[in-house]
């Protein structure tokens, strides 16, 4: 493969393995804090019906010496990554990446953990490929959104997969023409529609992205080579992952692109601005879909402000751009996995319980009659406007005429309201709690918390593959 540093997938797979691995304090911070928000959400959401049936395919599929987080059989790299992919989206309680309008390290973290322990590599390593690798899925994000996600792509399934093929080969060491190889190998792996959202599917598809993106490292460092105009030719992933009328659409982002969305592949200064620094993560406050995010939040805040209660509320009115309702299609949902896209829902359960936690999202809650009461008091307007136009509306009316109001832009969780490292903490240990024994939530705490200064990554995962630690299915 000819090096052409006008092609995308070239300038991509260049920085990938030559960028020097010195990052700051605040992107190693980060990414470390990603990691142990995702380990922390796998931990419940390896009991969920569908990371089971999955783990129990996967060790007919590829047996190995990796870890799933509680499971017991040891699995190949490929096979670890799609079980523990699929566990930490099972409960959609991880963490949101705006460039990419994905789930990012549900699917690059597993991977990248999948790798290592396979490869018994450390900590430090594992940092330094997740930081690459979220460029690359920010990168990659940036050449087809907004409107690959938008027309109904379920970008964690697709940029989630390319983008964390560089960061696996970035772990792999492979060099720049292996590494194109693994992100061209990826297009060929990557895919999902929003239209399984609320189903089974949604959790696996991150999963299918993780095994995807380390199969697609593995057969580069083989030698097995794909093509080069797979992200930016005419028939690559920015034409038929966003349109035939990519050109109309891009001009029309001119002035105004989102989270550096201009839907056209950079070409150089792929590192600047670096990502996990320019725009972090959005690490979740509650188990459900982020797009339900900012009305939850100014919900709660007008209820602890106010001190209305369930009882003393006529409506509840939320306008909000319509790229996050659109997300939230389950108005009278039936089981947790329809409730998280549910804004009926959301604000039923937080009006209600002050809260909206692992409890409020279980199957057996959803039908409770107190809950499906208030689903119809909740009325929602659709405003076409891009989220960073437009902030979530949140108004609520008592039954006596009393009316307050909130408008939140940014979510509990974003860089503009960052979580403590108390709260993440109290997160990993709800994760944790009726999982984990308080031993080895503390062992894993502590390992996580030593990832930059080179802890191996074996223990680590052996930890969290102990079944005797966790509960039985609820």
């Amino acid at each position: 493969m000819r090096t052409d540093h006008q092609n995308p997938l070239h300038a991509f797979a260049e920085w990938t393995s030559d960028v020097d691995a010195h990052w700051s304090q605040l992107a190693t911070t980060r990414a470390s804090n990603a990691l142990t928000d995702v380990v922390a959400v796998m931990i419940p959401g390896a009991r969920e019906t569908v990371s089971a049936k999955v783990c129990s395919l996967a060790s007919d599929w590829g047996a190995g010496n990796c870890s799933a987080v509680g499971f017991e059989p040891g699995l190949s790299a490929p096979m670890a990554a799609l079980v523990n992919g699929t566990s930490a989206h099972a409960i959609d309680f991880d963490d949101n990446f705006d460039p990419a309008k994905a789930h990012a390290t549900a699917v690059l973290a597993p991977a990248l953990l999948a790798l290592a322990e396979d490869r018994d590599m450390n900590g430090k390593a594992v940092i330094d490929a997740y930081i690459v690798g979220l460029q690359i899925i920010g990168r990659v994000g940036q050449g087809v959104n907004p409107f690959h996600r938008n027309r109904g792509w379920h970008a964690t399934a697709t940029v989630g997969a390319v983008g964390s093929a560089s960061g696996c080969a970035r772990l792999l060491g492979l060099n720049r023409h292996e590494t194109a190889n693994a992100v061209s190998l990826a297009t060929s792996m990557c895919g999902g529609f929003m239209s399984q959202f609320g189903t089974m599917a949604k959790p696996l598809h991150a999963g299918l992205a993780a095994s995807g993106a380390v199969k697609a490292a593995l057969f580069a460092e083989a030698g097995i080579t794909a093509g080069d105009q797979t992200l930016h030719g005419s028939n690559g992933m920015g034409t038929l992952m966003v349109g035939q009328d990519v050109e109309h659409l891009r001009a029309s982002m001119v002035g105004k692109a989102e989270h550096g969305q201009t839907v056209t592949f950079a070409t150089e200064d792929i590192g600047t601005p670096l990502m996990i620094e320019e725009y972090g993560l959005k690490v979740k406050r509650f188990p459900n879909c982020g797009s339900v995010h900012r009305s939850l939040d100014g919900l709660l805040a007008l209820r602890e402000k106010h001190g209305f209660t369930a009882d003393t509320v006529k409506e509840i009115f939320v306008r909000a751009p319509a790229s996050h309702l659109r997300n939230l299609m389950y108005d009278r949902p039936v089981n947790g996995l329809q409730a998280k896209f549910s804004l009926e829902y959301g604000m039923a359960v937080g009006l209600l319980h002050g809260q909206a936690g692992l409890a409020e999202y279980a199957d057996d809650m959803v039908m409770d009659a107190d809950i499906q009461a208030l689903l119809p008091i909740t009325r929602k307007e659709y405003v076409e406007k891009m989220e960073s136009e437009f902030p979530t509306e949140v108004h609520v009316t008592l039954k006596d005429g009393t009316r307050f109001s909130v408008s939140v832009k940014m979510p509990v969780g974003s860089t503009a309201a960052p979580l403590s490292q108390a709260q993440l903490l109290e997160k990993f240990d709800s994760c944790a709690q009726g999982h984990l024994s308080a031993e080895t939530a503390i062992s894993v705490k502590g390992m996580l918390a030593n990832l930059a200064n080179d802890q191996p990554i074996r223990p680590l995962m052996a930890s969290l593959g102990m079944p005797q630690d966790i509960k039985s299915d609820r």
